[in-house]
Order: structure tokens, then sequence, then C-alpha cells
């Protein structure tokens, strides 16, 4: 592990990043699907007879991962149905109920002749995937074996002998195939892993940043080395390897927000357009004679507010990917950024004011944060990443200077109003840096830190200045002194614990827990450790979420802002693709 020659990768920062969800088939009969079909391959100017479809599943929530059982009938998957947490269940076509297997908080991840590989405790990276703890389980039944932690998606080999994984391990995503020996490792978020038919390779998607989608496919051998990379696209939203092994099947997009294609990738490079649909389109398996599992999913966020003087929550949701960003200092306005099917393929930054029916586009940005005056939004944008200021009212856009840097996040202002800081990963770890925008290189603040792409954060500068809060790479809450001495711990900080924002006093700060269809905010007195739970929020209809986006908190801790994901899939069984 960790040999000099080990292949990597870092971020490819060539697209701009977005988010998206539209139309969704669920819970309609098949026959509506066979005609949109119809519709798109006599556009595409296809021929031949069109695919069946049949619909799989029939309950509202998210649907994770969807395997073909040894059988070749039965099929695996798992799925939050109700709003319950997310567990695995089987169902054949022959008959349309499903049948929980009796594993709960578990998500699956692979099925071999004899077991099944599954993640335990799987916490939300993206919509439809998580991290957790692998573990294997005989499909027969019995106790699941834990096998290793922080497993993003893992695959068994053809015989069931072994098995390969997407780990990450200090913020960064390594491929171990078998599991144990590292052949590949990369800066930014791996998924999808699935090993061939043949036992000789494995395919993967290399996503571009954290927490988003954009990426490329990529096949490797058992050593590591590169054999063919697709193009980039926007969305990409699983893998399947074909029977013969010649090509990988993946669905992705280029144009519409979300995946809406299935494309095939052949180990010469070719790619091809297999299917289109309209999106939001996971592909999840292909059968030994060629059936393939799909879903048509619909992907929403919603944003909810309170004020200090409101009594209760308000819906702020806007368009379909409202996620909050910021707070003014009163609370009266809220900065978000769309990043789904109606921003397009470039993530919009917004504000509204809290007493206002509609929100203001401000321009092309991601995660938009208020300076003190309320005159400007700090935002985060490509080509290549870097930093830029757009005016909440009269004035010019402006860009701070490039560094090189492969990834930024977690942006905000310094007190004074004169510089900045970041989060940013220069290829190799990500650190803390804060700039000046009169000009000048970011200088760091921070040593190497700990970044789950998951989360964003902000405010993470105290009032007076003088620290920065961030975690090292062993998870640990520090605080970083900004005007000389040590860092200090923070005590009462639970691994769990999200970061959101310091009390007014500079005294305590505000934490919160994701529990998926709910989350719990803290005020932690970082000095004694003495934690207070101030409140449990969570939307009224839960079925579907796949958990809390970002939450935001005025320093006096009375008004809040939240966004939540919501995923609604429905499994269909394809059979007539080529």
């Amino acid at each position: 592990m960790g040999a000099p020659e080990l292949p990597s990768a870092t971020a490819t920062p060539s697209a701009p990043l977005r988010r998206r969800a539209t139309f969704s088939i669920v819970g309609t009969a098949g026959l509506l699907i066979v005609a949109i079909a119809a519709y798109f391959l006599g556009r595409n100017g296809m021929t031949g007879p069109l695919a069946s479809y049949q619909e799989l599943t029939f309950d509202r929530g998210t649907i994770y991962q969807a395997r073909f059982a040894p059988d070749g009938q039965t099929v695996y998957y798992s799925a939050a149905w109700d709003g319950q947490p997310t567990g695995i269940y089987s169902v054949n076509p022959s008959g349309p109920e499903s049948r929980a297997v009796g594993l709960k908080d578990s998500s699956l991840l692979a099925v071999s002749a004899s077991q099944l590989a599954i993640s335990i405790g799987c916490h939300n990276i993206f919509l439809g995937a998580c991290e957790g703890t692998l573990a294997t389980v005989p499909i027969t039944g019995g106790a699941p074996r834990e096998v290793a932690d922080n497993v993003v998606s893992a695959d068994w080999t053809p015989d069931g002998g072994e098995l390969a994984a997407i780990r990450e391990e200090n913020s960064t995503f390594q491929v171990e195939f078998p599991l144990g020996k590292v052949i590949y490792k990369s800066q930014v978020w791996l998924n999808s892993l699935r090993v061939s038919p043949r036992g000789d390779r494995v395919a993967l998607t290399q996503y571009s940043t954290a927490g988003a989608d954009i990426g490329s496919v990529v096949i490797l051998d058992r050593d590591g080395r590169e054999l063919a990379r697709s193009g980039q696209f926007i969305s990409i939203e699983g893998l399947a390897w074909r029977p013969s092994a010649d090509e990988i099947w993946y669905a992705a997009g280029k144009t519409s927000g979300w995946a809406d294609s299935i494309h095939a990738l052949a180990i010469t490079g070719k790619d091809r357009v297999v299917l289109t649909l309209p999106p939001v389109l996971r592909i999840h398996d292909v059968s030994s004679d060629g059936r393939i599992l799909i879903s048509q999913d619909q992907w929403r966020n919603g944003l909810q507010y309170r004020g200090r003087n409101n009594s209760d929550e308000r819906d702020f949701s806007w368009l379909d990917g409202a996620s909050i960003s910021d707070l003014s200092q009163n609370g009266q306005e809220l900065a978000f950024m769309d990043f789904m099917e109606a921003a397009g393929t470039e993530p919009l930054a917004y504000l509204r004011k809290a007493g206002d029916s509609s929100a203001v586009k401000l321009g092309i940005g991601l995660f938009p944060v208020l300076s003190s005056d309320g005159k400007w939004a700090l935002v985060g944008q490509y080509d290549p990443p870097h930093l830029a200021l757009l005016p909440t009212g009269i004035g010019e856009a402006r860009s701070l200077k490039p560094y090189g840097f492969q990834q930024l996040g977690w942006q905000g202002w310094m007190p004074d109003g004169k510089a900045v800081y970041f989060a940013g990963n220069d290829g190799n770890d990500w650190r803390i840096y804060v700039q000046a925008l009169d000009g000048g290189a970011p200088r760091a603040v921070t040593p190497a830190i700990s970044v789950k792409g998951s989360q964003s954060l902000s405010d993470l500068v105290s009032p007076d200045g003088k620290f920065v809060f961030a975690r090292d790479l062993n998870g640990q809450g520090i605080l970083y002194p900004l005007m000389g001495g040590e860092p200090r711990p923070v005590k009462g900080l639970l691994p769990a614990d999200i970061w959101a924002n310091w009390s007014s006093d500079g005294k305590s700060i505000f934490v919160y827990q994701d529990g998926g269809t709910r989350f719990q905010l803290f005020r932690v007195d970082f000095s004694t450790g003495k934690r207070l739970l101030i409140r449990t929020l969570a939307p009224s209809d839960i079925a579907g979420l796949a958990g809390i986006g970002t939450l935001r908190i005025a320093a006096d801790g009375q008004t809040y802002a939240y966004s939540y994901n919501r995923a609604l899939s429905a499994l269909y069984l394809v059979k007539g693709l080529k």
C-alpha cells in the first residue's frame, strides 16, 4: 500500500458543477415508459424492436442499489421506503410484492453465488450513494460479518472468492483489488466499482469534485493501469458490465442536468449510446442474458426557514434544487444556490429576503456567502476552480486569481471584510487558506485537514478573527490559531457532529447531527464540553428523504434555515437492449 508507482488521480476541473432532478415515472404503468422510449429512440434515428419495461417496485422512497440474484430472476435491492431506515429487499418479476430480507440499517453493495456484500450504518455522501462499514452475510441468512470500514462501493469477483472495494482514507479515495491491496488512489471521490465478468479488470466512476456527480468512467486492470476512460459528463449514475465483458454500460448526461442516457464504453475506448430516457436515469445491473435493471428517479431539494419572530417554519423552496449556503447577520436574507435540473449545466446563486415571495438570481456560483454589509456574495466557480464576488445590487462581478487548486469549498469572509478564507486542495492535501481581496497569494493557516465532500460548512472563523475550525486527519475538531498560539481541541465535539456556526459571544458553537429524516441541533461550550440540545428538526413529509443537505443558523441561535434532499425512485426490469 502506498508504493511510489501507485496510479493516482486528482480532480479534472474542466466542467462546471451543477446538479439536477426532473421527470420521474414513479408509480406509472410500463406502457408509459415504453411510449417515452419510443419517442426518444425514434428521435435518435434508432431502428429495431423496442425494449420492454416492467416496473418492480411500488413504494414511496429512495432506491440505493439493485442486483440480480444467482438464479438470474430474483432481484435484491436496498431502499428507504416511506421514511423508514434503509433496508434490503428481494423481489421476483413474477410477483409484485417485495420481501424484506431482514437486514435493517443496511445498504446492498454486491451479490455473489452465496453471499451478499452490504454496507452497515451507511451515511449519505450523495443522492443514492452512501459510505459505511462493509460486511458480508450468507444469502441463506445469518449475522453480518464486518470486513472493512469507510467503504463507498464494493463488488465480488465472478467466483465470489474475493472482494474489490473503494474506501476513503484521510480524505483520499482508494481502489482495493482484492480487498487490502491498493491499486489506485484519487483526491476526488470514486464510486460504482464493478468487477468484470472475467475478473481481470474493474470499472468505476471518478468524479471531478466532492459532492457532485460530474465525472468520467474509468476501466483499470488488476494492477491499476488505466485501460480506457470515457469523456467527462455532467452526471454519471451507475455502471454495469455486459456479460461479454467487452463493454461497461453506464448512465450519463451531457446536456440534461442529470443522467438521461445509457452509454456503452468499450475497452478500445469507443463509446456509444444505447438508450435515452427522461432523467434521472440510473443503471444498476446487467444479467447474464442481457436484461438490465434501471431506476427512474425524481430528485428535489427543499428549503425551510424560521426567523427569530416566526412561530413556525416557512417553506422557502425554490425551483428544484435550492440549497441554503448563508444567512445575513440579521437573519433576514438567505443566500442559496440551485444546482439541479432547473439550473442546467452550471450552478446558480440566489438571494432572497425573508419578507419576499421570490428570489433574485445573482449569477453563476457555488455556495454564495454574504459580506457583512450585504453588498457582495462570495462564490466558488470553475474553469479553473477559483473564488468570485457577485454584487447583490449595483456593481460588477469580480473573480479572484486562481492559484492552481484542484478543489475549493467552505468559503467565507474574514471579520474585517478585507480577506476571505476557504478550504483548498492542491492535489495532495486539504488545508484552510486566507486570501486578501487586494491581491497576494492565498496563505495556508492549517496543516492538512479532513474534508467530507458531503458536508458544506460555513462560518468557520471566530467572531474575533483569532481561530478557524477544522477537523484534523484523525477527525478531531481543532481550533487553529490565526494570530499565533497553539491549536486547541474542541471539547464536547462528537464524530457525528457537523459544524454550523459560532455563538455571538464566541464561547460556544452550534453543531448538528444528520439522522437522515431528521436532525438534532446542539449548542456546545467548547471550553467545558457541555452540550445542550436546542431542537430536533425535520420536514413534515419524510418519505424519500435522503438526508439534511445543509443547515445555517444565526449567531444568536434563534434564526435558522436548512435544506433537505428528497429522492423518489422506481425500479424497472428492461429487456431487449443491445
